[in-house]
């Protein structure tokens, strides 16, 4: 338990607190002002200062201490209320722990008060999150091919995704499909699937160049904030577009989008909810050198304003935390069977930042397929690669994802493959692909594609009994080695496989957990073969039982 005497002595002891004015609890908040100086000032600056109960530690993500001085808003990483934003290194002492957060308001001064430092890193104005009628609004933007101007305004074709729980409250969340300026449609570059989700709502939005905000970083309050920022033109339009609705929708909320540059001349929108009926405007006489003429003009009035939640899901954003080589994400790509090892690195490729990718194989998802594959039960008997693209497109907005007929690779493959022609098509088939997985295990196949005039790279990858070994393969040579391995090199059990009830074909044995752990390590052998543009050799993942140590042997 914090006690202020304690305190009070442990800031006394820092060197460059000058004075301790105050120091007093409120509940289990210990609360004072303090005194800094040090060589490089030219005055004592005074802070206010919070302790929370959890200090030393911290509480979430930020620091269970608060400094504040009201007249430093306008200097950087101070928050409208005057506090200076800081995070520290954890120590659980006491006193070191406040000699690290007063040396940190230290570093500040130094950085912003005195140097008047400004920051590489671009920082989002701060928005304060709105509840309207107990509930949030969410708008997710993406890039457009498309250089805004100011004073461009139009109409923002939406649709709905979800309705959520954000912070214990209904969240009603919105894609933005495209923009409609003047006769052009502006679309985002989100994938075919979600551009083909019905558009439910519209909203309006303006194109300002500057920042909605204070001091650059503190959003507008009040209407009258943007006085000078709108032309005459868009309110004279919001004007023109609320007489229209009110007789059939008087109370419908309806989202602003206010547009402006940002760090390399990207595109942010903030928006904000207004009402059809009570628009955030007024209509006077205009007045020209003293003489009315006779037309109205539409002006903004003092009104506070109801900001929501935008958030840019742009792909580099959206990816920014990492993804695979380009030479992988930007290729197309195809995976022929998505069983266990199939449908994770499905999903892996896609959660990685690849753009196109195709997906067949013939068979269904039974009950007992979910426990070591990507599928989920809620679904229950489904096609595999039906439910696959759902599960694929509901992860990524910017994967392109097909389906090849469900028997090809199969039925009539098999049937067409001895045909000259027939084989030149289907050579040209996978061909069009820059990436093809093979997960069928599927022998016959396996030997087919080894046999075509493929420029393509083709991968095999496949997994033995128990997962004790992963075996992947490029093209061309593939089959030989593929077959060496299992039946001549590696300890493929075949006497202990998993046979379910019934009339069933045997299957390996293995855990989710024992085939992602060869797989991704794997794909990071894949993706680095690509990055660093070696040679493609075949290789076998191996794991050791005795020590749990992955080893990766190449041919």
């Amino acid at each position: 338990m914090l006690n202020t005497e304690n305190i009070e002595q442990l800031i006394s002891a820092i060197p460059f607190v000058d004075k301790v004015y105050s120091i007093e609890k409120n509940d289990s908040i210990i609360m004072g002002k303090v005194g800094v100086f040090f060589n490089g000032l030219d005055k004592i600056l005074d802070f206010n200062f919070e302790i929370y109960p959890q200090y030393p530690l911290k509480h979430h993500d930020s620091e269970s201490i608060r400094f504040s001085n009201q007249e430093f808003i306008e200097i950087n990483h101070v928050m409208e209320d005057g506090s200076i934003c800081i995070h520290n290194s954890h120590n659980l002492n006491l006193k070191e722990k406040l000699l690290i957060d007063f040396d940190s308001l230290k570093q500040w001064i130094e950085k912003y008060y005195i140097n008047k430092e400004s920051d590489i890193k671009y920082e989002h104005i701060i928005v304060n999150e709105s509840l309207i009628n107990d509930e949030y609004y969410s708008y997710i933007f993406t890039d457009v091919d498309y250089k805004f101007q100011k004073g461009n305004f139009g109409i923002v074709q939406l649709s709905s995704i979800s309705h959520t729980i954000y912070k214990n409250k209904t969240i009603h969340n919105f894609l933005v499909k495209h923009f409609e300026l003047n006769k052009a449609h502006i679309n985002c570059k989100w994938s075919d699937f979600y551009q083909s989700i019905q558009s439910e709502e519209r909203g309006l939005f303006y194109f300002i160049d500057e920042h909605p905000a204070k001091y650059n970083k503190f959003i507008f309050e009040d209407w009258k904030d943007f006085d000078g920022l709108i032309s005459k033109e868009f309110l004279n339009f919001l004007h023109n577009f609320e007489n229209k609705r009110l007789k059939k929708h008087t109370g419908t909320k309806l989202p602003l989008f206010f547009g402006y540059k940002t760090i390399n001349d990207e595109i942010h929108w903030q928006v904000a909810l207004i009402t059809i009926g009570d628009f955030p405007i007024k209509g006077e006489a205009e007045v020209l050198l003293g003489v009315k003429t006779g037309r109205w003009d539409t002006k903004l009035i003092n009104q506070n304003i109801q900001w929501t939640l935008t958030r840019d899901s742009s792909y580099k954003y959206f990816f920014g935390r990492g993804v695979l080589d380009k030479s992988i994400t930007h290729k197309k790509i195809l995976i022929i069977g998505v069983g266990a090892i199939g449908s994770m690195i499905a999903k892996t490729l896609t959660k990685s930042g690849c753009k196109y990718i195709d997906i067949v194989d013939y068979d269904i998802k039974e009950p007992e397929n979910v426990c070591r594959s990507e599928y989920t039960f809620q679904y229950g008997l489904s096609d595999k690669v039906l439910e696959l693209q759902q599960i694929l497109a509901s992860i990524s907005p910017f994967l392109e994802i097909g389906l090849l007929a469900d028997e090809f690779f199969e039925s009539i493959t098999k049937i067409i493959y001895q045909n000259r022609n027939d084989k030149t098509f289907l050579t040209s088939i996978l061909n069009d692909y820059d990436i093809v997985f093979d997960c069928s295990t599927d022998n016959d196949l396996m030997s087919i594609l080894s046999s075509l005039d493929l420029t393509c790279d083709l991968l095999n990858m496949s997994i033995t009994n128990h997962a004790q070994e992963l075996v992947c393969a490029f093209f061309p040579n593939i089959y030989h080695f593929v077959s060496t391995q299992f039946e001549n090199i590696l300890d493929n059990d075949l006497d202990d496989l998993y046979e379910p009830t019934g009339c069933w074909n045997p299957t390996f044995k293995a855990s989710y957990n024992d085939i992602n752990m060869l797989l991704q390590f794997s794909i990071k052998h894949i993706n680095n073969l690509y990055r660093d543009k070696k040679q493609k050799n075949n290789f076998v993942v191996q794991m050791s039982n005795d020590n749990l140590k992955l080893e990766i042997k190449e041919y």
